[in-house]
Protein backbone atom coordinates (compact mmCIF):
# COMPACT_ATOMS: atom_id res chain seq x y z
CA UNK A 1 0.00 0.00 0.00
CA UNK A 2 1.97 3.64 -0.96
CA UNK A 3 1.40 6.46 1.26
CA UNK A 4 -0.60 8.18 -0.48
CA UNK A 5 -3.18 4.82 -0.29
CA UNK A 6 -2.21 4.67 3.87
CA UNK A 7 -3.70 7.66 4.51
CA UNK A 8 -6.63 7.51 2.93
CA UNK A 9 -7.44 4.24 4.32
CA UNK A 10 -6.71 5.65 7.78
CA UNK A 11 -8.62 8.74 6.85
CA UNK A 12 -11.68 6.36 5.87
CA UNK A 13 -10.82 3.90 8.65
CA UNK A 14 -12.12 7.29 11.29
CA UNK A 15 -15.35 7.68 9.79
CA UNK A 16 -17.40 6.75 12.99
CA UNK A 17 -14.76 8.62 15.46
CA UNK A 18 -15.14 12.03 14.05
CA UNK A 19 -16.69 14.92 15.71
CA UNK A 20 -19.92 15.46 15.07
CA UNK A 21 -20.96 16.87 11.86
CA UNK A 22 -23.29 20.44 11.39
CA UNK A 23 -25.45 20.99 8.15
CA UNK A 24 -26.41 24.63 8.05
CA UNK A 25 -28.34 23.59 5.06
CA UNK A 26 -30.38 26.77 4.41
CA UNK A 27 -27.24 29.33 4.72
CA UNK A 28 -24.96 26.75 2.32
CA UNK A 29 -28.18 26.95 0.23
CA UNK A 30 -28.04 30.49 0.23
CA UNK A 31 -24.69 31.08 -0.98
CA UNK A 32 -24.93 28.71 -4.10
CA UNK A 33 -28.50 29.79 -5.59
CA UNK A 34 -28.13 31.21 -9.14
CA UNK A 35 -29.52 31.31 -12.58
CA UNK A 36 -28.99 29.09 -16.03
CA UNK A 37 -27.00 25.65 -16.61
CA UNK A 38 -24.50 23.54 -16.36
CA UNK A 39 -23.42 20.83 -18.70
CA UNK A 40 -22.18 17.47 -16.76
CA UNK A 41 -20.85 14.93 -19.04
CA UNK A 42 -21.62 11.19 -17.87
CA UNK A 43 -21.78 7.90 -18.22
CA UNK A 44 -25.36 6.21 -18.83
CA UNK A 45 -27.47 3.71 -17.36
CA UNK A 46 -28.35 3.37 -14.02
CA UNK A 47 -25.22 5.62 -12.57
CA UNK A 48 -26.48 8.92 -14.68
CA UNK A 49 -30.00 7.66 -12.84
CA UNK A 50 -28.27 7.80 -9.48
CA UNK A 51 -26.92 10.62 -9.95
CA UNK A 52 -29.81 12.43 -11.57
CA UNK A 53 -31.94 11.86 -8.04
CA UNK A 54 -29.34 12.54 -5.42
CA UNK A 55 -27.88 15.60 -7.11
CA UNK A 56 -28.99 17.12 -10.39
CA UNK A 57 -32.57 17.27 -9.02
CA UNK A 58 -32.14 18.41 -5.71
CA UNK A 59 -29.23 20.93 -6.88
CA UNK A 60 -31.91 22.36 -9.53
CA UNK A 61 -34.60 22.58 -7.01
CA UNK A 62 -32.36 24.03 -4.11
CA UNK A 63 -30.27 26.52 -6.73
CA UNK A 64 -32.01 27.43 -9.43
CA UNK A 65 -29.41 26.34 -11.73
CA UNK A 66 -30.88 23.93 -14.63
CA UNK A 67 -28.28 20.39 -14.87
CA UNK A 68 -27.75 19.67 -18.46
CA UNK A 69 -26.09 15.94 -19.46
CA UNK A 70 -23.91 15.27 -22.04
CA UNK A 71 -23.27 11.44 -22.80
CA UNK A 72 -19.00 11.00 -22.11
CA UNK A 73 -17.07 11.22 -25.09
CA UNK A 74 -13.47 11.63 -23.72
CA UNK A 75 -11.81 12.32 -26.96
CA UNK A 76 -14.09 14.75 -28.54
CA UNK A 77 -14.34 16.63 -25.51
CA UNK A 78 -10.50 17.14 -24.55
CA UNK A 79 -10.44 18.05 -28.50
CA UNK A 80 -13.16 20.49 -27.84
CA UNK A 81 -11.44 22.01 -24.62
CA UNK A 82 -8.01 22.39 -26.52
CA UNK A 83 -10.44 24.53 -29.45
CA UNK A 84 -11.42 26.69 -26.55
CA UNK A 85 -15.18 25.47 -26.93
CA UNK A 86 -15.68 22.94 -24.31
CA UNK A 87 -18.70 20.59 -25.02
CA UNK A 88 -19.09 20.17 -21.13
CA UNK A 89 -18.36 22.25 -18.16
CA UNK A 90 -17.71 19.27 -15.65
CA UNK A 91 -16.98 15.50 -15.92
CA UNK A 92 -15.50 12.76 -13.09
CA UNK A 93 -12.05 11.20 -14.20
CA UNK A 94 -10.49 7.98 -12.68
CA UNK A 95 -7.69 9.18 -10.34
CA UNK A 96 -5.11 7.33 -12.21
CA UNK A 97 -6.36 9.42 -15.22
CA UNK A 98 -6.70 12.59 -13.53
CA UNK A 99 -2.70 13.67 -13.57
CA UNK A 100 -2.62 13.10 -17.47
CA UNK A 101 -6.48 15.81 -17.81
CA UNK A 102 -3.98 18.19 -15.40
CA UNK A 103 -0.56 18.10 -17.48
CA UNK A 104 -2.62 18.65 -20.75
CA UNK A 105 -4.10 21.61 -19.14
CA UNK A 106 -7.92 20.62 -19.62
CA UNK A 107 -8.69 21.39 -16.56
CA UNK A 108 -8.80 24.40 -14.44
CA UNK A 109 -9.00 24.96 -10.53
CA UNK A 110 -11.64 24.29 -8.15
CA UNK A 111 -13.14 27.07 -6.32
CA UNK A 112 -13.02 25.90 -2.97
CA UNK A 113 -14.16 28.95 -1.50
CA UNK A 114 -17.88 28.38 -2.22
CA UNK A 115 -17.96 25.02 -0.03
CA UNK A 116 -18.73 25.43 3.34
CA UNK A 117 -16.42 24.47 6.20
CA UNK A 118 -18.22 21.66 7.23
CA UNK A 119 -18.15 20.06 3.69
CA UNK A 120 -14.50 20.77 3.39
CA UNK A 121 -13.74 19.29 6.93
CA UNK A 122 -15.91 16.06 5.58
CA UNK A 123 -13.36 15.49 2.63
CA UNK A 124 -10.59 14.04 3.32
CA UNK A 125 -7.40 15.64 2.07
CA UNK A 126 -6.75 13.10 -0.63
CA UNK A 127 -9.60 13.85 -1.98
CA UNK A 128 -9.38 17.92 -1.96
CA UNK A 129 -6.92 18.38 -4.77
CA UNK A 130 -6.74 22.11 -6.13
CA UNK A 131 -7.77 20.55 -9.91
CA UNK A 132 -10.37 18.32 -8.49
CA UNK A 133 -12.73 17.46 -5.76
CA UNK A 134 -13.54 13.39 -5.00
CA UNK A 135 -16.50 12.56 -7.24
CA UNK A 136 -16.46 8.48 -5.53
CA UNK A 137 -15.34 5.26 -3.94
CA UNK A 138 -15.29 2.38 -5.83
CA UNK A 139 -14.19 -0.98 -6.31
CA UNK A 140 -13.54 -3.36 -9.07
CA UNK A 141 -15.10 -6.30 -8.33
CA UNK A 142 -15.64 -10.03 -9.41
CA UNK A 143 -19.52 -10.33 -10.02
CA UNK A 144 -21.07 -13.46 -11.25
CA UNK A 145 -24.89 -15.16 -12.62
CA UNK A 146 -26.33 -15.93 -9.34
CA UNK A 147 -28.64 -18.46 -11.52
CA UNK A 148 -25.38 -20.31 -12.44
CA UNK A 149 -22.89 -19.90 -8.79
CA UNK A 150 -25.70 -19.26 -6.15
CA UNK A 151 -24.08 -17.33 -2.82
CA UNK A 152 -25.02 -20.79 -1.00
CA UNK A 153 -22.96 -22.64 -3.16
CA UNK A 154 -19.36 -22.68 -4.47
CA UNK A 155 -19.00 -19.11 -6.65
CA UNK A 156 -15.29 -17.58 -7.27
CA UNK A 157 -14.02 -15.82 -4.43
CA UNK A 158 -10.52 -14.43 -5.98
CA UNK A 159 -8.62 -13.07 -9.04
CA UNK A 160 -7.16 -16.70 -9.40
CA UNK A 161 -10.80 -18.35 -9.39
CA UNK A 162 -11.51 -15.96 -11.95
CA UNK A 163 -9.06 -17.07 -14.06
CA UNK A 164 -9.69 -20.60 -13.84
CA UNK A 165 -12.39 -21.78 -16.20
CA UNK A 166 -12.15 -25.26 -15.25
CA UNK A 167 -12.96 -24.79 -11.74
CA UNK A 168 -15.29 -22.12 -12.49
CA UNK A 169 -16.66 -22.69 -16.34
CA UNK A 170 -18.60 -20.10 -18.25
CA UNK A 171 -17.69 -17.16 -20.19
CA UNK A 172 -16.05 -14.33 -18.78
CA UNK A 173 -16.65 -10.39 -18.89
CA UNK A 174 -13.56 -8.37 -18.94
CA UNK A 175 -12.86 -4.60 -20.11
CA UNK A 176 -11.36 -3.19 -22.68
CA UNK A 177 -7.76 -1.90 -22.97
CA UNK A 178 -9.30 1.67 -22.46
CA UNK A 179 -10.81 0.72 -19.18
CA UNK A 180 -7.43 -1.11 -18.36
CA UNK A 181 -7.15 1.15 -15.39
CA UNK A 182 -10.50 2.00 -13.84
CA UNK A 183 -11.66 -1.77 -14.65
CA UNK A 184 -8.97 -3.49 -12.93
CA UNK A 185 -7.55 -5.63 -16.08
CA UNK A 186 -4.37 -6.05 -15.04
CA UNK A 187 -4.24 -5.84 -11.11
CA UNK A 188 -6.43 -8.71 -11.41
CA UNK A 189 -4.53 -10.65 -13.68
CA UNK A 190 -1.30 -10.12 -11.39
CA UNK A 191 -3.10 -11.22 -8.45
CA UNK A 192 -4.65 -14.29 -10.32
CA UNK A 193 -0.94 -15.13 -11.18
CA UNK A 194 0.00 -15.28 -7.95
CA UNK A 195 1.54 -11.97 -7.35
CA UNK A 196 0.92 -11.27 -3.38
CA UNK A 197 -1.11 -7.42 -3.21
CA UNK A 198 2.03 -5.87 -1.22
CA UNK A 199 3.95 -6.75 -4.25
CA UNK A 200 1.99 -5.76 -7.36
CA UNK A 201 3.92 -2.49 -8.05
CA UNK A 202 5.60 -1.61 -10.46
CA UNK A 203 3.04 -3.43 -12.03
CA UNK A 204 4.81 -5.99 -14.69
CA UNK A 205 2.58 -5.56 -17.90
CA UNK A 206 4.23 -8.43 -19.60
CA UNK A 207 2.91 -10.89 -17.19
CA UNK A 208 -0.13 -9.44 -16.59
CA UNK A 209 -0.59 -9.93 -20.63
CA UNK A 210 0.37 -12.74 -20.62
CA UNK A 211 -1.97 -14.23 -18.09
CA UNK A 212 -4.95 -12.34 -19.76
CA UNK A 213 -4.16 -14.19 -22.89
CA UNK A 214 -4.63 -17.67 -21.32
CA UNK A 215 -8.23 -16.78 -20.27
CA UNK A 216 -8.96 -15.01 -24.31
CA UNK A 217 -10.83 -18.16 -25.20
CA UNK A 218 -13.40 -17.84 -22.67
CA UNK A 219 -14.44 -14.61 -22.81
CA UNK A 220 -17.66 -13.83 -23.93
CA UNK A 221 -17.91 -9.73 -23.29
CA UNK A 222 -15.29 -7.04 -23.33
CA UNK A 223 -17.43 -4.25 -22.08
CA UNK A 224 -16.42 -0.48 -22.22
CA UNK A 225 -18.97 1.50 -20.52
CA UNK A 226 -19.83 0.28 -16.67
CA UNK A 227 -23.38 -0.35 -17.31
CA UNK A 228 -22.49 -3.13 -19.71
CA UNK A 229 -20.75 -5.58 -17.48
CA UNK A 230 -23.99 -6.31 -15.26
CA UNK A 231 -25.69 -6.40 -18.49
CA UNK A 232 -23.58 -9.45 -19.94
CA UNK A 233 -24.46 -11.05 -17.05
CA UNK A 234 -28.00 -10.96 -17.67
CA UNK A 235 -27.97 -11.57 -21.35
CA UNK A 236 -25.63 -14.50 -20.80
CA UNK A 237 -22.85 -12.88 -22.58
CA UNK A 238 -21.18 -13.78 -19.27
CA UNK A 239 -21.23 -15.80 -16.27
CA UNK A 240 -18.90 -14.28 -14.24
CA UNK A 241 -17.16 -10.78 -14.82
CA UNK A 242 -15.43 -7.70 -13.78
CA UNK A 243 -17.43 -5.00 -12.56
CA UNK A 244 -17.81 -1.87 -10.75
CA UNK A 245 -19.80 -2.69 -7.42
CA UNK A 246 -22.43 -0.05 -8.21
CA UNK A 247 -22.90 -1.40 -10.48
CA UNK A 248 -23.92 -4.67 -9.52
CA UNK A 249 -25.76 -3.64 -6.36
CA UNK A 250 -28.45 -1.50 -8.56
CA UNK A 251 -28.65 -4.24 -10.75
CA UNK A 252 -29.55 -6.97 -8.03
CA UNK A 253 -31.60 -4.30 -5.98
CA UNK A 254 -33.66 -4.57 -9.22
CA UNK A 255 -34.22 -7.95 -8.88
CA UNK A 256 -31.16 -9.14 -11.52
CA UNK A 257 -30.04 -12.30 -10.83
CA UNK A 258 -26.22 -11.21 -10.22
CA UNK A 259 -23.91 -10.46 -6.72
CA UNK A 260 -20.70 -10.08 -6.06
CA UNK A 261 -17.26 -10.54 -3.43
CA UNK A 262 -15.67 -8.08 -1.67
CA UNK A 263 -12.42 -10.49 -1.86
CA UNK A 264 -9.62 -9.08 -3.69
CA UNK A 265 -11.72 -6.07 -4.87
CA UNK A 266 -9.89 -2.98 -6.68
CA UNK A 267 -10.57 -0.21 -4.23
CA UNK A 268 -10.49 2.98 -6.50
CA UNK A 269 -11.41 6.77 -6.68
CA UNK A 270 -12.93 9.21 -9.18
CA UNK A 271 -12.40 13.42 -9.44
CA UNK A 272 -15.10 15.85 -10.41
CA UNK A 273 -13.04 17.95 -13.25
CA UNK A 274 -14.02 21.75 -14.39
CA UNK A 275 -13.07 22.15 -18.01
CA UNK A 276 -10.27 24.49 -18.58
CA UNK A 277 -12.21 27.57 -20.12
CA UNK A 278 -15.97 26.83 -19.95
CA UNK A 279 -17.78 29.90 -19.16
CA UNK A 280 -20.43 28.06 -16.49
CA UNK A 281 -17.24 27.47 -14.00
CA UNK A 282 -18.90 29.43 -11.66
CA UNK A 283 -22.03 27.21 -11.90
CA UNK A 284 -19.63 24.30 -12.09
CA UNK A 285 -18.07 25.14 -8.51
CA UNK A 286 -21.63 25.71 -7.30
CA UNK A 287 -22.63 22.21 -8.22
CA UNK A 288 -19.36 20.79 -6.78
CA UNK A 289 -20.24 22.57 -3.76
CA UNK A 290 -23.39 21.11 -3.46
CA UNK A 291 -23.19 18.02 -4.54
CA UNK A 292 -20.39 17.26 -2.07
CA UNK A 293 -22.42 17.76 1.73
CA UNK A 294 -22.88 14.83 3.55
CA UNK A 295 -26.93 14.70 2.38
CA UNK A 296 -26.23 14.33 -1.32
CA UNK A 297 -23.44 12.00 -0.97
CA UNK A 298 -25.37 9.72 1.21
CA UNK A 299 -28.63 10.11 -1.36
CA UNK A 300 -25.68 9.13 -4.13
CA UNK A 301 -24.43 6.17 -1.76
CA UNK A 302 -27.99 4.83 -1.30
CA UNK A 303 -28.69 5.16 -4.82
CA UNK A 304 -25.64 3.54 -6.49
CA UNK A 305 -23.93 1.98 -3.64
CA UNK A 306 -20.65 3.50 -4.17
CA UNK A 307 -18.52 4.72 -1.33
CA UNK A 308 -18.82 8.33 -0.16
CA UNK A 309 -16.34 10.87 -0.26
CA UNK A 310 -17.59 13.09 3.20
CA UNK A 311 -17.65 11.16 5.94
CA UNK A 312 -20.00 12.27 7.50
CA UNK A 313 -22.41 10.89 4.58
CA UNK A 314 -21.90 7.63 6.64
CA UNK A 315 -23.82 8.91 9.58
CA UNK A 316 -26.57 9.29 7.45
CA UNK A 317 -26.64 5.87 6.23
CA UNK A 318 -28.07 2.89 8.04
CA UNK A 319 -25.27 0.93 9.73
CA UNK A 320 -25.56 -2.50 7.19
CA UNK A 321 -25.31 -0.27 4.26
CA UNK A 322 -22.27 1.74 5.43
CA UNK A 323 -20.31 -1.50 6.48
CA UNK A 324 -21.09 -2.98 2.57
CA UNK A 325 -19.84 -0.18 0.99
CA UNK A 326 -16.29 0.63 -0.68
CA UNK A 327 -13.55 2.40 1.94
CA UNK A 328 -15.66 0.70 4.58
CA UNK A 329 -13.74 -0.36 7.47
CA UNK A 330 -15.73 -3.42 7.98
CA UNK A 331 -13.90 -4.58 4.44
CA UNK A 332 -10.93 -2.41 4.17
CA UNK A 333 -8.66 -5.65 4.91
CA UNK A 334 -10.17 -7.35 2.01
CA UNK A 335 -9.83 -4.30 -0.32
CA UNK A 336 -6.67 -3.74 -2.66
CA UNK A 337 -5.90 -0.25 -3.05
CA UNK A 338 -5.32 1.21 -6.60
CA UNK A 339 -1.68 2.92 -6.64
CA UNK A 340 -2.50 6.45 -8.52
CA UNK A 341 1.01 7.51 -7.90
CA UNK A 342 2.57 4.52 -10.15
CA UNK A 343 0.05 4.86 -12.77
CA UNK A 344 0.93 8.90 -13.21
CA UNK A 345 4.01 8.12 -13.54
CA UNK A 346 6.62 8.86 -16.26
CA UNK A 347 9.01 6.97 -18.62
CA UNK A 348 12.19 8.03 -19.99
CA UNK A 349 10.35 9.08 -23.25
CA UNK A 350 8.15 11.29 -21.42
CA UNK A 351 5.20 9.30 -21.32
CA UNK A 352 3.52 7.95 -18.35
CA UNK A 353 2.80 4.40 -17.17
CA UNK A 354 -0.97 4.49 -18.19
CA UNK A 355 -0.27 5.24 -21.49
CA UNK A 356 1.89 2.65 -21.82
CA UNK A 357 0.17 0.18 -20.94
CA UNK A 358 -2.71 1.25 -22.46
CA UNK A 359 -0.44 0.79 -25.76
CA UNK A 360 1.00 -2.71 -24.76
CA UNK A 361 -2.54 -3.58 -24.12
CA UNK A 362 -3.89 -2.40 -27.36
CA UNK A 363 -1.04 -4.06 -29.17
CA UNK A 364 -1.64 -7.56 -27.88
CA UNK A 365 -5.06 -8.15 -26.88
CA UNK A 366 -6.51 -5.86 -30.32
CA UNK A 367 -9.71 -6.88 -29.17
Amino acid sequence: MTTRSLNLALGLAALITTTPWMLHAEEVQANLKGTGEVVVAVDGGSYEAALRKAFFEPFTRDTGIKVVTAQVDTGKLLTSVQLGQPDADLTSVTGGEFPTWVNRGSVQGIDYSLFSAETLNGIPEQLRDKNGVGALLYAAVIAFNTTKYPFDGNYPKSWADFYDAKKFPGKRGLPKCERVLAGGLFVGALLADGVPKDKLYPLDIDRALTKIQTLMPDVGRWWSGGAEAPQGLISGDSDITISFNGRISTAKSEGAPVGLTWEQSILQYDYWVIMKGTPNAENANKFLAYISQPKPQADFATAMHYGPVNKDAFKLLPKDLAADLPGSPAIADKQVFEDYTWWAGTQSDGRSNYDHALTRCVETLSQ
